[in-house]
């Protein structure tokens, strides 16, 4: 039997400056922690969610007190809903500045936009600005990856991929489930296994994705790649940087061919920003754009949640929205 989804709570829901989503069932916030938010004194409205069903109601009330920021405290997969269900509603545009805290697992989008890396740090951060001027606030305006399903289905969040991208976070959630190698460190272990698994052409993860790939304008073009991944990111998890190229646009891509070359010698530079030398030849290629389309039968993920919905897929950057930088600019 399916259970009804709870209603979410709402606390404090007058009209103030600062405004909380919390999801109950993320990582850092499990065993009633989230609770902590509510005691620092932030005096906005706060709603806690703990099913996704939840979340349009949630997001009407906090949008209905026009806070000047919302606090986004989840992980990845939080912000990925919030900003999936403003693009389905054509709202991305109303959003009020994020702050992405991190309460998640990897919080490889609190990381990289925020640049916090404790959820409590992150929260004085926030409430901290109750005490400047909005015009004052440190904001970087960054667009997200908003895609496009073939049947119709709107999407939006940081991270897109597909191939053994996929297949590396199932192995990585397999290991949440069993309570095992959470955080940076479970990030590291399935990344190293996925690399392996393709060097040494272990099934699945020699498994190539067949798709017809193409960019902006340009007619697409019929390939199969061992993995493809797209982002508006500065770095992704464990600091990685795995993109290059003189090209310009918002949306960086990277992919692989099938069997690229000497896999496991290249993927230090390939991972972490000095993959300028590797050969595309070789099967390495990397290039911004503003706009990607695929045309692909296999599942594809967005912020580690993998969906199915048929393509072709249209992924595109979105306006710059406004996210708020807790500790400032970094390098």
């Amino acid at each position: 039997m399916t259970e009804c989804p709870q209603r979410p709570d709402v606390t404090g829901a007058d009209d103030r400056r600062l405004a909380v989503l919390s999801n109950a069932g993320s990582r850092a916030n499990r065993n009633g922690r989230w609770s902590l938010l509510s005691l620092d004194g932030l005096g906005g409205p706060h709603a806690v969610t703990h099913a996704v069903e939840e979340l349009p109601a949630a997001l009407d009330t906090l949008l209905a007190a026009r806070p000047d920021a919302l606090a986004v405290n989840g992980g990845d997969g939080t912000l990925q809903a919030l900003l999936t269900e403003a693009a389905r509603r054509g709202a991305l545009a109303e959003l009020p500045p994020l702050a992405v805290l991190p309460g998640g697992t990897t919080n490889m989008s609190a990381h990289d936009l925020s640049g916090v890396a404790r959820l409590r740090e992150a929260l004085r951060a926030f409430a901290a600005l109750r005490d400047r001027p909005a015009d004052a606030w440190p904001i970087a305006w960054r667009p997200v990856v908003e895609v496009q399903a073939g049947d119709g289905r709107r999407y939006a969040g940081l991270f897109f991929g597909l191939g053994t991208v996929v297949r590396g976070v199932e192995l990585w959630q397999q290991a949440l489930r069993r309570r095992r190698r959470a955080g940076d460190l479970g990030v590291a272990v399935a990344v190293g296994r996925v690399m392996w698994g393709m060097a040494r052409r272990h099934p699945p993860f020699d498994e190539p994705t067949p798709l017809t790939l193409g960019f902006d304008d340009e007619p697409g073009t019929d390939t199969a790649v061992s993995a493809l991944m797209v982002t508006t990111l500065a770095r992704l998890t464990l600091r990685m940087r795995p993109y290059w190229g003189d090209d310009v646009g918002p949306l960086t891509s990277t992919w692989m061919d099938a069997r690229p070359q000497r896999l496991l010698r290249r993927l230090p530079p390939l991972l972490w920003g000095h993959a300028s030398g590797l050969p595309a030849d070789a099967g390495y290629h990397s290039r911004r754009a503003s706009r990607l389309t695929i045309a692909v039968d296999d599942p594809w993920l967005l912020d580690g949640e993998v969906l199915r919905s048929p393509g072709p897929l249209v992924v595109e950057a979105s306006r710059p929205l406004a996210f708020l930088e807790l500790r400032g600019r970094r390098a």
